[in-house]
């Protein structure tokens, strides 16, 4: 077979090349037994597959991602849990508590009157009454509280001396007789129909 001279060029340099393949290969052949990952599993041997083609099972690659934050450990675990240190006492400030923009002290209730009575209500909610009699034996002043009726206090004048008589919490009966036994002054006070009642009577002469 006839080659043509045109064609003797191209031949001699695909030879060239293929020798030059060749020779690289027997270079990398060492290199490329090193680069075959370790974790390769076969899965035949040539006696197992019986002369069938031997396969070669090549695990995945090991992840690229970046380790993760080493744990810290800790020599003394209580040292780690240790509890805060407690804030400071506040400082305490001398002088009245302030007190909020525009809040007015709380004052009690303003005492009402009834029938001469001075009613004023206690911290319970009860109302009292109180009255002051003045008489020519003596002075008397009267507390009514829920009904019940006493006294708060009884002076006699000179020439005469006081008793008091209740047979029931709603009613008293305060006297200041005279001396001589020839006249008295009676204040008499009940609490009835929720309405507290005082009169002052004279007996004898």
């Amino acid at each position: 077979m006839r080659v043509r001279r045109g064609a003797v060029p191209v031949l001699l340099w695909c030879l060239a090349t293929t020798a030059s393949i060749g020779v690289a290969s027997l270079a990398l052949r060492p290199v490329l037994r090193t680069a075959v990952p370790q974790d390769s599993v076969p899965v035949a041997t040539d006696e197992q597959a019986g002369g069938r083609e031997v396969v070669t099972q090549t695990l995945p690659p090991p992840s690229l991602d970046p380790p993760g934050p080493s744990p810290t450990i800790i020599s003394d675990p209580g040292s780690a849990f240790s509890p805060p240190a407690s804030p400071p006492p506040a400082p305490r400030t001398s002088g009245a508590a302030p007190t909020t923009a525009g809040a007015r002290p709380t004052s009690a209730a303003p005492a009402r009157y009834v029938d001469g009575w001075t009613v004023t209500t206690g911290s319970d909610g009860v109302d009292v009454y109180l009255k002051s009699f003045r008489t020519d034996g003596g002075d008397a002043v009267i507390r009514i509280r829920g009904g019940v009726v006493s006294v708060v206090t009884a002076t006699p004048r000179d020439g005469y001396s006081v008793a008091q008589s209740q047979t029931e919490p709603t009613r008293l009966v305060v006297q200041f007789i005279s001396s001589h036994g020839n006249a008295a002054w009676l204040v008499d006070c009940m609490w009835w129909q929720n309405t507290p009642h005082g009169d002052v009577t004279r007996i004898g002469t």
